[in-house]
C-alpha cells in the first residue's frame, strides 16, 4: 500500500507526505515432521510461517521462596533436567502440567528473524522559499531477534560481558534483566526460550536532506545557472526496543557489522 499527497500553503510553503505499507504473512503448506511435533499444537511446524521460532516459555527468575530451608526446589513446581537449579535460574513454564520440563513444553516463542510480517516507510517533505527538508523514516515490526552465545550471555566461550549483563538477579534485585550472575552460562539458563527473545522492530530515519538553492539572479551575477547547498545524513536516529545491536542485524550472534551514521555536505553548481 502507497499513499502520498502534496500540499501548496502559499507560493512560499509546499508539503508533502507519502508512506507505504507492506504486510506479507505466510504458512507452510507442507513439511517433513514426525507426529511428535505435527501432532502437538505447541510444537507443529505445518501452518505456521516459516522460519517460526520454538523453545520453553519462560516464566522468569526461581525466587528465594521457590526453595525449602534445605534449599530443595517446592514440590509443587516442576523438575527442569539440566542440573540443579538456584534462585536466579530462568524456570520454564510446564505447558502440558506433567511435573517436569522437556521436548513436550516447547511452544511457539517468536515471530521469524530474517522475514519480518510489517515493512513501512514514511517520508515527508518540506520546501520554504529556497530551502528543502527532505526526510525518510524506514521501519519494520513483527520481527524478533535471539540474543545467544555472543549476544546474550555474560562470559561465554571466555568473553567479558555487555554493560547491561551487571544487571543481574540476586535477593535485593529480584526482577533484574538476567540470570544470577555467573563465570560461564549454565545449562539451565542457555535453553531457547522466550526469556532471550527481543523484539526486532525499529523506527529508523534513514536519510535527511537539508538543502538550500541559491537564488536565480545572484548565481546570474556570477555567470552561473544555479546551485544548491545541502547537508546530508545518514541512518542518524533509530527507536528500538533491541538492545546492543543493529535491528537489521542479520545474525543470531550478532555477528554483522551494524549500520553506520553517515553525514555528507556537498553543493551542486549547474553551469
Amino acid at each position: 500500500l502507497t499513499l502520498g499527497s502534496n500540499y501548496r500553503i502559499s507560493n512560499d510553503l509546499h508539503l508533502s507526505l507519502s508512506g507505504n505499507l507492506t504486510y506479507a504473512k505466510n504458512k507452510v503448506l507442507q513439511i517433513f515432521e514426525t507426529a511428535t511435533t505435527f501432532n502437538n499444537p505447541n510444537r507443529k511446524v505445518t501452518g505456521k510461517p516459516l522460519g517460526t521460532q520454538f523453545g520453553f516459555h519462560s516464566l522468569g527468575f526461581f525466587q528465594v521462596s521457590d526453595f525449602d530451608e534445605s534449599g530443595e526446589l517446592n514440590s509443587t513446581i516442576a523438575v527442569q533436567p539440566w542440573g540443579k537449579v538456584q534462585a536466579g535460574d530462568i524456570r520454564y513454564e510446564d505447558i502440558n502440567k506433567d511435573g517436569k520440563i522437556d521436548d513436550n513444553d516447547l511452544t511457539t516463542i517468536g515471530d521469524p528473524v530474517s522475514s519480518p510480517r510489517i515493512i513501512y516507510g514514511i517520508s515527508p517533505s518540506i520546501k520554504y522559499k529556497d530551502f528543502s527538508l527532505d526526510l525518510l523514516f524506514q521501519g519494520a515490526a513483527k520481527t524478533n531477534f535471539y540474543y545467544e552465545m555472543d549476544a546474550g550471555w555474560a562470559f561465554f566461550n571466555g568473553m567479558g560481558a555487555f554493560k547491561d549483563h551487571m544487571d543481574y538477579w540476586t535477593p535485593e534485585n529480584p526482577n533484574a534483566r538476567n540470570p544470577r550472575i555467573t563465570a560461564a552460562p549454565t545449562t539451565n539458563n542457555t535453553q531457547k526460550s522466550s526469556f532471550w527473545m527481543g523484539d526486532a522492530g525499529y523506527l529508523r530515519l534513514k536519510s535527511a536532506t537539508i538543502a538550500y538553492n541559491i537564488p536565480t539572479p545572484l548565481m546570474q551575477k556570477i555567470k552561473m545557472q544555479g546551485a544548491r547547498l545541502y547537508v546530508s545524513t545518514q541512518n542518524m536516529l533509530t527507536w528500538t526496543k533491541l538492545r546492543n545491536f543493529d535491528p537489521e542485524v542479520g545474525h543470531s550472534r550478532g555477528w554483522t557489522y551494524p549500520q553506520q551514521k553517515i553525514v555528507s555536505i556537498g553543493m551542486n553548481i549547474r553551469f
